[in-house]
């Protein structure tokens, strides 16, 4: 699902992608990168048929990128 790509070439540091289903368990898929956590992101929120919350790269124990589902798509949250 996460390709291994770099897209930016920006930080090297290891994130893990946190896939929040409807029902609110909670999936987390390790990434080598944060830009590679925030493109499995963007590919998870676009895929058809997953009933997601929320989704979140974390690196470090800090939120790097969060974005919640609301009545009219996927909303970046700070």
């Amino acid at each position: 699902m996460v390709s291994a790509h770099n897209h930016d070439g920006g930080d090297a540091r290891p994130a893990s992608l946190i896939l929040v289903e409807q029902s609110g368990a909670k999936h987390e898929i390790p990434q080598p990168s944060c830009a590679t956590g925030i493109a499995g992101a963007e590919q998870a929120m676009r895929r058809p048929g997953l009933c997601l919350r929320e989704v979140k790269v974390v690196s470090q124990h800090r939120a790097i990128a969060r974005w919640k589902a609301g009545r009219w798509g996927w909303r970046r949250v700070v």
